[in-house]
């Protein structure tokens, strides 16, 4: 088993992005960035989360920050381990950054 704190990176796909685009449902992707950023103090936009949702092209990143992705999961209500279909990863703890006092 790993805990989830020590993973800095994910090698991306376009069937893992897929899968984002499916669990973000009707939120927008304004919305989405402007949770993450607001809550967890994690700037994102909503181009990065249009590109990681369809990652094509040479501009496309190849991986995704972990952080993120467990940031994107916690707004959106779901686990994150729900994007990769694999078998159960532990949890520690997870860590909110905030924005001081």
């Amino acid at each position: 088993m790993v805990e989830l704190d020590v993973i800095a990176s994910i090698n991306w796909n376009a069937a893992y992005g897929e899968r984002l685009r499916e669990m973000r449902g009707k939120v927008s992707m304004q919305q989405l960035a402007d949770e993450v950023t607001q809550k967890f103090n994690y700037p994102v936009t909503k181009q990065y989360i249009a590109m990681i949702e369809r990652p094509f092209g040479d501009k496309a990143s190849k991986t995704v920050s972990f952080q993120l992705l467990r940031y994107i999961c916690n707004i959106l209500g779901e686990d994150v381990q729900d994007i990769f279909g694999s078998p159960k990863i532990i949890q520690k703890s997870f860590p909110i950054k905030t924005s001081g006092p």
